[in-house]
């Protein structure tokens, strides 16, 4: 079975910052003898505000993700379904340029498929499905019932589609709450460090622990708020949305010019 080692990257990437925490508490309490100001039980209302925090910004970043998850199929759907149209158009009445008319239509897949990857523009792409409308003229002129509008249909679904996408990539989710979150996981790593245990390697685990979510959980809240943040370097983070409808359509439509 092959180790999906992307889940993992937000829980290894804070493992740093946790072994240097720890690596810390060793030192004040064995390097300078000093054990502690605080009892554990003293500073646990601010863990439980803590936690309750990162539960509510994660409900919140969750609702966008989940609708982002479905975009790239929906976008897909959409491209696929004016091309059966024009294929259908050209059928009855086969006198415009059906290999140009599918050209533009991969054009506009590519332009999206390149945007997500940084090689292209949001100018780029919404003059691509403007552009949409030069088919529904050509699938208008066979006079086949109302095909010309199913393309409209289809094409300001899949502007309304790439506009909700770039909110999502220019927005975060309540800001403040992410200042106030890491000031808070901060102050949780703080009392930590000068919590009294009354057995060290308990004390240890347990600043290891409540370290480790706590990063773990501000790194994942920030990854999921923005889905369609693809490094430039194209290495995929663990909450990337998945663009293989679009990629898999592509490659079909790719196949049939």
């Amino acid at each position: 079975m092959k180790l999906n080692l992307i889940k993992w990257k937000p829980m290894i990437a804070a493992l740093p910052i946790t072994l240097g925490v720890v690596l810390l508490k060793t030192g004040i309490v064995h390097g300078l003898g000093y054990d502690g100001l605080v009892h554990f039980s003293e500073i646990d209302l601010v863990i439980t505000g803590g936690i309750f925090l990162i539960g509510f910004m994660l409900a919140g970043t969750l609702a966008d993700y989940k609708e982002s998850e479905k975009i790239p199929a929906e976008m897909a759907v959409a491209i696929e379904s004016i091309e059966d149209t024009v294929v259908l158009a050209h059928g009855f009445k086969s006198d415009f340029d059906l290999p140009a008319q599918k050209r533009q239509l991969n054009g506009v897949t590519e332009a999206i498929l390149n945007y997500y990857a940084h090689r292209e523009t949001e100018e780029v792409v919404y003059k691509k499905i403007e552009e949409i409308t030069s088919i529904a003229l050509h699938v208008e002129q066979t006079k086949i019932g109302s095909t010309s509008s199913w393309v409209k249909r289809e094409q300001t679904n899949l502007r309304r589609l790439f506009s909700r996408t770039t909110v999502i990539k220019r927005t975060s989710f309540i800001a403040t709450g992410y200042a106030f979150l890491e000031v808070l996981t901060l102050v949780v790593i703080g009392l930590l460090l000068i919590t009294r245990f009354e057995n060290f390697i308990t004390g240890i685990i347990l600043v290891a622990f409540f370290t480790q979510i706590f990063i773990y959980m501000v790194r994942l809240i920030k990854d999921i708020d923005h889905p369609f943040e693809y490094p430039v370097n194209g290495r995929v983070r663990a909450a990337d949305i998945d663009l293989f409808p679009l990629i898999e359509y592509h490659e079909r439509a790719r196949r049939r010019l």
